[in-house]
């Protein structure tokens, strides 16, 4: 009975820990990175068996929407940022729900990209007014625990999703499609039942010189443009692990394929169970610190694919990759919200997405490139090397934010006292 009553307890302050909306994206996040990893993993199958399509077509309609996506986010945050919150939340699931139905009658490829794109678009509506949202309602001190709970949701879909994706495939394909048009349709009533408009009160003066920008001027944004360019570099790198790293393996391993899968899942069950541990733990570290260190494992990763490829090793690796996880991309969430002012959080976080973009387009092309014509080595030591040297520039640039943002605050609460 006193355990029992001990876990209660404890769930309880861990709900009221906090704000409702974050719990409620918490929910709808996870439910559909389960549905959408569900989906994707075997588009390419169900297009191949179910429609005839050649593999290349295939592949081009998963790859095609990331390249329009990367100019769509350049105004998608800006829709949020005038017209709210929930009409978006509301909007862009509804607007997936059709596409998804669409899918299941689709009979053609050209089909696919289309409904694909829409997708896309859709899903690149929705991320940036959620992040955006958590902003709006979550202090700053806890906002890197915030998001670090939306990074859990999304590794139990990465692993959760795969699993029953087969087995719904297998019974019968149209179910992955159905799947998640039922979570869409369930975002809707969630966000129409739960989520208020939570946009900050716009100040005229603030809002009427970029209301009208689809991109962000160079001068007064720079910094944002910078960091943007600066965690290229670590989406290269996991963009390896769904492209380059089975034919690296291939060449190590006999079992590259169990190796390989292996390898892809330590890390989402270590990020389930330890990244709010991990966050709470490093909450007392600077955001200079979190993410210098951060970019230091990644190092170690490079290093060790590189040059010591050997199963226990490679395993020390992932846990690398799951500490950079479970670190880094919720302080750089957190940093790109304090950067941002209240009328264009959404935009901030929108154009912060394109670094994701840009690391989908070209990793998978340059990395194979370099490991067919000069292996894993130069491979994986080019890219510790780049690392170094992106991690150290980022160092720089948070600390810079970091120091403009408490120097305004400074002035601001000196004139407020005067």
């Amino acid at each position: 009975m006193r355990i029992t009553k001990r876990i209660q307890d404890t769930l309880a302050k861990v709900k009221k820990r906090y704000h409702p909306i974050v719990w409620v994206h918490f929910w709808l996040t996870m439910s559909r990175c389960i549905t959408g990893f569900m989906l994707y993993p075997y588009l390419v199958i169900y297009m191949t068996e179910q429609l005839g399509t050649s593999p290349v077509a295939a592949a081009g309609a998963i790859s095609f929407p990331s390249f329009v996506a990367l100019f769509f986010k350049l105004w998608a945050g800006n829709v949020s940022d005038r017209f709210g919150r929930r009409p978006v939340l509301l909007a862009a699931p509804l607007m997936q729900f059709g596409v998804l139905i669409g899918m299941i009658a689709a009979t053609e490829v050209w089909h696919f990209y289309v409904l694909l794109t829409l997708n896309g678009l859709s899903f690149n509506l929705f991320l940036p007014a959620t992040s955006a949202q958590i902003a709006d309602v979550v202090p700053e001190e806890q906002r890197t625990e915030a998001y670090s709970l939306d990074n859990v949701a999304i590794n139990i879909g990465a692993m959760l999703g795969p699993l029953l994706g087969i087995a719904a495939y297998q019974f019968n394909p149209a179910l992955i499609f159905g799947a998640e048009a039922a979570v869409a349709l369930f975002t809707v009533v969630m966000v129409y039942l739960k989520i208020p408009e939570t946009l900050p009160q716009k100040d005229t003066e603030s809002t009427s010189a970029t209301k009208s920008k689809v991109l962000l001027g160079i001068g007064s944004h720079l910094p944002l443009y910078l960091l943007i360019l600066l965690t290229v570099p670590v989406y290269i790198v996991e963009m390896q692990m769904n492209s380059t790293q089975p034919l690296y393996l291939q060449n190590h391993f006999v079992d590259y394929l169990l190796v390989y899968a292996i390898l892809r899942t330590v890390p989402g069950i270590l990020t389930t169970v330890l990244q709010m541990p991990v966050t709470l733990w490093s909450k007392r570290w600077r955001s200079t610190h979190v993410v210098f260190f951060s970019y230091m494992l990644v190092v170690g990763y490079g290093l060790i694919y590189g040059f010591a490829p050997v199963f226990w090793v490679l395993l020390l690796a992932e846990l690398c990759w799951a500490l950079t996880d479970m670190l880094l991309f919720p302080r750089l969430k957190q940093i790109v919200s304090l950067m941002a002012e209240p009328h264009v959080r959404a935009r901030y976080f929108s154009l912060f997405d394109i670094s994701l973009s840009l690391g989908k387009m070209t990793a998978p092309v340059l990395g194979s490139m370099v490991l067919v014509q000069y292996g894993g080595q130069a491979l994986f030591g080019g890219l510790a090397l780049l690392l170094l040297i992106t991690g150290l520039l980022q160092l720089i640039l948070i600390s810079r934010i970091l120091a403009a943002k408490a120097k305004r605050e400074q002035e601001m609460s000196g004139a407020v006292g005067g």
